[in-house]
C-alpha cells in the first residue's frame, strides 16, 4: 500500500509540474511532441492529436518534449519550435512547472487546513508522533500513529501522557515500562525495558496529545500561502548549507532522502490520515519546485540559464555543447539518486 501511495503522490506532483510546461508551450504555439511520466524505457504510450502520452519504467520524474528545445528540427515548421520564440516566452515555459508545483502546494495546504490537520492540542488523543530507530519502543513494534491508552512505570501510572511526563517518570525509576496502546483497531499491551544512554534511561518515543485543528476557508488560504513561502525559504536554506558544506569539505548527502526513504515517509504520513498526507504531498511539491529551479544542467533552472545567457549575449550557444552539458547533468542527477537510494536501503536495514 505504501508503494502505491508513493507512486500516486509522485504522479500528482510530477504531472502537475509537467502540465505547467505543456499548457504554456501549447498556448505559445509550440509543438509538444511527448508528455511522459517516469524515465524511459517506455512501458506504454498512445497518441492524441499531435502529442504522444507515455508511461515509463522509472517513476521518479517526468518530461515534456517540445520541438526545437535542443536545437532546430528540420521536419517541424520553425514557428512551432521552442527555438523560434523570444526569450521571455521560453522563460515562461521553463518556469511554468515550478509555478504549478507552488500552486498545487497552496491548494493542498488549504484543503488540509479546512478539513482539519492533526495538531498538538489540549485534550487531544495521546499519539506516537516519532519513534527512535533501534529504541525500546521500536523493538516492541509500536508504530508512529498508534494511540496510547496508558503507560505505567512499574506499578505507577503516568498521570499525563506526553513526552515530558513520560520521560520524568522513567528517569525516576528503574522499573520496566508497560504501554497499553491501540494499533490498527486492536488494543495491545507491551512491557519494555528502557535502554540506557549514559545516566539517562530512554524508551525512544515522542508522545503528544493530537487533535484536529481547522481553519475557515479564507484564513486557510492565507495560512497555506504563508506556509508555502516559508517552506520554500527553508528548502533553499538547506540546499545552500549543503552546497556550502561541500565546498568547505564539511558537506554530506547523508541527511538527504532518496525514493525509498521518501516512500517510507509517505507511508508514515498516511498513518495520520488524509489531511496529513495532503500536507506532506504539498511539501513534496515544493521540494520538486525548488529542485527544478536550481541553475543545474538538465533542470529547468539550468535551461533557464542558457535562455538568459543567449538573450544577454545576443548569440546562440552551440546546441551540441549545450546538449552535452545537460546530458552530463542528467547523469549526475541519476548517480545522486542511486547514492541516496543505497543510503535509504542501508538505513532501513
Amino acid at each position: 500500500m505504501t508503494i502505491i501511495l508513493f507512486i500516486f503522490v509522485l504522479l500528482v506532483c510530477v504531472l502537475v509540474h509537467e502540465w505547467g510546461h505543456f499548457i504554456v508551450a501549447k498556448k505559445s504555439g509550440m509543438l509538444v511532441e511527448e508528455f511522459g511520466f517516469g524515465i524511459p524505457p517506455k512501458l506504454w504510450s498512445f497518441k492524441k492529436g499531435e502529442t504522444k502520452y507515455s508511461i515509463n519504467a522509472l517513476p521518479i520524474g517526468g518530461f515534456v518534449k517540445i520541438a526545437g528545445e535542443n536545437g532546430t528540427e528540420e521536419n517541424v515548421p520553425y514557428h512551432r519550435q521552442f527555438e523560434s520564440k523570444p526569450w521571455y516566452i521560453k522563460s515562461l515555459v521553463l518556469v511554468a512547472g515550478v509555478i504549478m508545483n507552488f500552486v498545487l502546494a497552496v491548494v493542498l495546504f488549504t484543503i488540509a487546513q479546512v478539513i482539519g490537520l492533526p495538531g498538538i492540542t489540549p485534550g487531544g488523543t495521546p499519539t506516537v508522533i516519532s519513534v527512535v530507530e533501534s529504541g525500546a519502543v521500536q523493538d516492541a513494534g509500536i508504530k508512529v500513529g498508534d494511540t496510547i491508552t496508558s503507560i505505567s512505570v512499574g506499578e505507577t501510572l503516568v498521570p499525563v501522557l506526553d513526552t515530558e511526563s513520560i520521560r520524568t517518570a522513567i528517569h525516576s525509576s528503574d522499573d520496566p515500562v508497560t504501554i497499553v496502546y491501540a494499533h490498527a483497531g486492536k488494543t495491545l499491551t507491551k512491557t519494555i525495558t528502557p535502554k540506557s544512554n549514559g545516566d539517562t534511561r530512554m524508551i525512544g518515543v515522542s508522545i503528544e496529545p493530537i487533535g484536529t485543528v481547522k481553519e475557515p476557508f479564507f484564513s486557510a488560504i492565507g495560512s497555506a500561502w504563508t506556509q508555502s513561502v516559508h517552506l520554500v525559504g527553508q528548502i533553499f536554506s538547506t540546499i545552500g548549507m549543503l552546497v556550502g558544506g561541500l565546498f568547505s569539505g564539511n558537506g554530506s548527502v547523508s541527511g538527504l532522502m532518496g525514493p525509498v526513504g521518501l516512500a517510507r515517509e509517505v507511508g508514515t504520513a498516511a498513518t495520520f490520515g488524509l489531511t496529513y498526507l495532503l500536507a506532506f504531498t504539498a511539501t513534496i511539491s515544493l521540494n520538486l519546485a525548488v529542485l527544478n529551479i536550481l541553475p543545474f544542467p538538465a533542470l529547468d533552472g539550468g535551461r533557464l540559464v542558457v535562455v538568459w545567457g543567449e538573450a544577454l549575449t545576443g548569440r546562440k550557444f552551440s546546441p551540441s555543447i549545450v546538449g552535452i552539458i545537460h546530458t552530463v547533468g542528467f547523469l549526475l542527477l541519476i548517480a545522486l539518486m542511486v547514492v541516496l537510494t543505497v543510503g535509504d536501503i542501508k538505513k532501513a536495514l
